[in-house]
């Protein structure tokens, strides 16, 4: 998956061209991205996809009010 259709800011250790997983995409963007970038993943994304990294990034301990948004806002759970 491309990264270009986000601000670079969110992946700025990877190359602007680089071809990532879509795992990591929507991770970078679960924590770094803003709400227009949230929103924008949910439209590229399956809901589905978006729940399970955002357990795996609370099952980290960090991020649980993000984590806790997510889930309401545009997961709508």
């Amino acid at each position: 998956m491309q990264i270009k259709t986000f601000p670079h800011y969110i992946f700025w250790s990877y190359d602007p061209e680089a071809d990532l997983p879509e795992e990591v995409i929507v991770g970078q963007v679960l924590q770094y991205g803003d709400l227009d970038d949230l929103f924008r993943l949910s439209e590229m994304v399956s809901h589905d996809t978006i729940a399970a990294v955002s357990q795996k990034i609370m099952a980290n301990g960090h991020w649980l009010k993000r984590v806790n948004f997510i889930n309401k806002v545009i997961l709508g759970r």
